[in-house]
């Protein structure tokens, strides 16, 4: 009996012991032969595969000096270095531009050093390593324009009534070889007497520039188009247009930091609003414009901005004139962000009114303000 039912464990224990070795041994031919799966692509999504495996989809921005922007549908805006991306596929045409000059658009395709393009069912390869830039095409018109607006409001009633404004609003097009930019500025302030309720103005002035560059290789672009409209009632200026052309070049183009620089020659036509009897109320003058922009992403959600440029003019026309302006923007949400900025402005020479009156050649404001990007 003891003998029978000790079979019996040995039988039972050898059947356990053999299905586990199976069971060990199949497991490990199973994950031998596991392949990753294929990601399916969606249409409405653009797609980038990193050189870790890991898939973003989302919408290209654009691609200039080896880096890609691109808005992640769940980590939002992205700049990726090209040597970071193993494959990508765009939802839609883009255009591309190679160091040669080539210029060429279609459904674009990344993978294994190999660019590609795929247009009306034909398609042309590239050498990925020539690629120079990358943005929406033509056909996407949409995709090429982005934008903000900016309002900062400042309201006190009580003892003292005053009401304060700056807006500013800009729109660029940015497409693979060239970039159009507007931006408007005003300002505007007042105060009422509580005697008297008298309104007084404090602060009256617009600006828009407007600027149109063409990139014809990674670190110099030619600036085409260079225009700026002012009018200031307290500079005694009823308005002031300036053209110009420059060449730009960039310094530092990173991830990170973007610094350039551009010089060119310029004309300017002032109208003033009242001058002294013996005084012209327009001068003409020709001169010299230099500019530069930086900024610099201090985090993720911070981005740190300056700007400057100095007109030179003849004396009559206000000598030099200097436009500075810095600040902070901190995105609150994917669209809305905090803008802090600062701006100073110098007349080397501003012109005398009839009564004898000389505009101070420094302005200075600090705006906070709520901005939209879209």
């Amino acid at each position: 009996m003891n003998n029978t039912i000790a079979t019996l464990i040995a039988i039972i224990v050898t059947f356990l012991l053999s299905f586990m070795f199976s069971t060990f041994s199949y497991a490990e031919d199973d994950r031998s032969e596991w392949q990753k799966p294929t990601p399916v692509f969606k249409q409405d999504f653009d797609w980038i595969k990193l050189t870790s495996d890991e898939w973003l989809k989302g919408d290209i921005i654009s691609m200039y000096d080896e880096k890609l922007e691109f808005d992640s549908d769940e980590l939002d805006m992205q700049t990726i270095d090209l040597e970071d991306i193993a494959e990508l596929r765009s939802k839609e045409w883009q255009s591309i531009r190679m160091f040669d000059g080539t210029i060429d658009e279609g459904y674009l395709v990344i993978k294994d050093g190999q660019l590609s393009l795929v247009k009306n069912g034909v398609t042309t390869n590239y050498e990925f390593s020539n690629l120079l830039s990358i943005a929406s095409s033509g056909k996407n018109e949409r995709d090429l324009w982005d934008g903000y607006v900016n309002l900062g409001i400042n309201l006190r009633e009580g003892n003292t009534v005053q009401f304060d404004y700056t807006f500013s609003a800009g729109i660029q097009r940015r497409s693979s070889s060239s970039r159009f930019k507007v931006d408007y500025t005003s300002d505007y302030s007042s105060y009422e007497d509580q005697d008297t309720d008298a309104s007084t103005v404090t602060a009256d002035s617009e600006r828009l520039t407007s600027s149109y560059d063409w990139f014809f290789n990674p670190k110099i672009y030619f600036r085409a188009a260079d225009f700026e409209y002012m009018a200031d009632d307290f500079l005694n200026i009823e308005y002031r247009v300036h053209y110009g052309i420059a060449l730009g070049y960039h310094i530092v183009d990173t991830s990170s930091t973007s610094w350039d620089v551009n010089l060119g020659p310029s004309y300017q036509k002032t109208k003033f609003i009242d001058v002294g009897p013996d005084d012209s109320d327009s001068e003409n003058s020709l001169g010299v414009t230099l500019g530069t922009d930086f900024t610099y992403e201090v985090t993720s959600d911070i981005d740190f901005d300056v700007s400057y440029n100095v007109q030179i003019i003849d004396e009559a026309s206000g000598g030099n004139i200097h436009h500075f302006q810095t600040g902070l923007e901190i995105d609150l949400t994917n669209d809305f962000d905090l803008d802090l900025t600062f701006y100073a402005d110098r007349t080397e020479n501003p012109k005398e009114d009839s009564s004898g009156n000389t505009p101070e050649k420094n302005d200075y404001r600090l705006v906070v303000s709520l901005g939209y990007d879209f």
